[in-house]
């Protein structure tokens, strides 16, 4: 800036009534150097706003451009300085950058926006800081199964059981989960006021990794616990040891009867040997009858 006054001055010296137009520059060059001043800060604001987040919650951080301009894009930046890329709404003049409640994600962070003109970028002032305080969420309760066995079938019963340390303040209820977290989770949630829920087994696509949660109402709102270490159920169907069942028993019953079959025709063929000639030869007539047994 104070360069730019030296030249204006050296100019001046050296204008003259005949160089109208060397005048007019002079007057013209304060307003582009100005031109090129920081834009307006942003506003920096949380959704939802809380005076402490919990573990695990999620936090959307909003920068919002003081400026009815096309914005060329927002920087956010952590405590410590480092940059961090946000998403952009289009047509709002608005960025989010989402966080996931940590110890590491803890601190206060900053934003900016700026515009290009004329192919150079001119950045705005940085915003007033945003403070995220975090504190631990609830301690992770113990899953357990009863009764504990390395394959279910269909039909079978299972107790679901949630242990929880000494009951908190603002206990409400426990949550069930089947394969949390996961692409492949059916989202299939059990929610129950008891620490236990039974399960009862109907097919195989039952088989996965559940564990449990318990929520606890506190600061004004539902907090959840750290998740239980997940507990595999194996569930095996029974068609195939029932197809297995059929055939063998209908082997048993074929070689049965085949048995039968033979030993009947041998004692047949037995009987026929036996009989004497003449009950082969005996008329059927009743007075052919009479003279056979006169003669």
């Amino acid at each position: 800036m104070v360069v730019c006054h030296l030249m204006i001055l050296l100019v001046s010296s050296l204008a003259s009534p005949r160089c109208p137009s060397l005048v007019a520059f002079m007057q013209l060059l304060p307003l582009a150097v100005s031109s090129a001043d920081p834009l307006p800060a942003p506003t920096l604001s949380a959704d939802p706003t809380y005076d402490v987040y919990y573990e695990g919650e999620q936090v959307a951080l909003k920068c919002s451009a003081a400026i009815e301009r096309k914005i060329g894009g927002f920087r956010f930046f952590s405590q410590s300085g480092q940059e961090i890329r946000g998403r952009e709404l289009p047509f709002l003049s608005v960025a989010e950058l989402w966080l996931t409640a940590t110890n590491e994600s803890a601190g206060e962070y900053t934003c900016i926006y700026f515009v290009n003109e004329s192919g150079q970028e001119t950045p705005s002032h940085r915003s007033l800081p945003l403070a995220v305080k975090v504190q631990a969420s609830p301690v992770a309760p113990t899953l357990s199964l009863e009764p504990q066995q390395q394959v279910y079938r269909p039909g079978d019963s299972i107790k679901l059981l949630c242990s929880i340390p000494p009951t908190p303040d603002g206990f409400t209820y426990v949550h069930f989960y089947k394969n949390p977290g996961h692409g492949d989770s059916t989202g299939v949630t059990i929610e129950t006021k008891n620490s236990s829920s039974n399960l009862n087994i109907m097919g195989e696509d039952q088989s996965g990794s559940y564990s449990c949660a318990y929520f606890v109402f506190w600061s004004g709102r539902l907090v959840a616990s750290e998740t239980s270490r997940g507990v595999d159920i194996y569930v095996k169907s029974d068609n195939i040891s029932w197809i297995r069942e059929v055939v063998v028993g209908g082997l048993f019953f074929t070689i049965n009867g085949l048995i039968f079959f033979f030993s009947h025709c041998v004692m047949k063929r037995r009987e026929v040997k036996e009989k004497p000639y003449h009950a082969l030869q005996r008329p059927s007539s009743p007075d052919l009858e009479e003279r056979y047994q006169t003669d």
